[in-house]
């Protein structure tokens, strides 16, 4: 009898699910990415919380994200078609030679978007204070870091 008090509160709890607050007019939040299934649009939305930019950063760099649509779309595009065929060659057994050239292709794919990305992120760095630049510094810095380690663990010999 103790365990059905004790299980009504938790799945109270769980049932609730993802409950937002709304205004009075009921009208849902203005910023897109809010609920669960929008998480991935602001994945690295954090990055730009810690750097404290103001509003006129904001309205810069979100021009310069929405010009670079028209290079970061296509090239992010070819990366998930190039993984595609690389992954169906794989499942339907294809010979090595046709898997290799997936495997070349999704890594030419790969350099491309990572050098689109690198142009935008050249541009937004112009707008930054030297400040911001110094924390954007320490954030990568960090990552390096976190890398590192993992390189190194994964370069030691399994026992």
């Amino acid at each position: 009898m103790k365990f059905k008090y004790f299980l009504v509160p938790i799945l109270a709890v769980i049932g609730c699910g993802w409950l937002q607050a709304q205004s009075a007019d009921s009208t849902p939040l203005a910023s897109p990415g809010n609920g669960p299934d929008e998480h991935w649009r602001h994945h690295h939305g954090w990055i730009w919380r810690e750097l404290n930019l103001t509003q006129a950063q904001k309205v810069q760099i979100k021009s310069i994200r929405q010009d670079m649509k028209s290079k970061t779309h296509p090239a992010l595009a070819a990366v998930l078609k190039a993984k595609l065929k690389l992954q169906q060659d794989i499942d339907a057994n294809s010979e090595q030679a046709l898997i290799a050239a997936d495997a070349s292709a999704l890594a030419t794919a790969e350099s491309q978007f990572a050098s689109v990305r690198a142009m935008e992120l050249g541009q937004i760095k112009v707008l930054l204070t030297d400040e911001q630049k110094t924390t954007l510094q320490n954030l990568r810095q960090k990552r390096e870091e976190r890398m590192q380690e993992m390189i190194n663990r994964l370069s030691q010999p399994t026992t």
